[in-house]
Formats: structure tokens, C-alpha cells, sequence
């Protein structure tokens, strides 16, 4: 059987469950799992930069808040 009919073989019959569990364990093991090394610096680059982000959001949100406050502040004595 080609891998490219492999792919798309229904599992039917008593034995689908075991058929389906061997090519999941196949897949599996075919995983590349990355080093302790690694995976703590891709960690520590993820957290620095959703720091950054979440300080960048955070600064913006402030301008825009503050700025929007002041817009507020000047136009109601017009519209009351």
C-alpha cells in the first residue's frame, strides 16, 4: 500500500481501534522533542516578550485613555 492510500484508508472492522492506536504510536515516536536547554530559553524569550507587548499595550492605552479624557473634558461644556 502507497503512503498517499495509506493516509486516506478508513478504519473499519474490529480492529480499527488497534489500527488507529498503532498509527497514532507511530506518529508519535517520529516527535522531535527539544532539549531542556532549549525550551527554557524559549520560555524566557516568550515571557520577555509578552512583557513588552503587555507594557507597550498598557503605555498606549494610557495615552489614548488620557488623551480621550482631556477631549471629553473640553468638549462637554458645548454639547451640555
Amino acid at each position: 500500500m502507497s503512503e498517499e492510500s495509506k493516509k486516506h484508508e478508513k478504519y473499519e472492522g474490529p480492529n480499527a481501534v488497534q489500527s488507529v492506536y498503532r498509527t497514532y504510536k507511530a506518529e508519535f515516536r517520529k516527535i522531535v522533542w527539544p532539549s531542556r536547554e532549549t525550551l527554557i530559553k524559549h520560555t524566557v524569550t516568550v515571557i520577555i516578550v509578552s512583557l513588552i507587548f503587555g507594557a507597550y499595550i498598557a503605555l498606549t492605552d494610557g495615552i489614548f485613555g488620557a488623551v480621550f479624557s482631556r477631549f471629553v473634558q473640553l468638549v462637554a461644556p458645548f454639547i451640555a
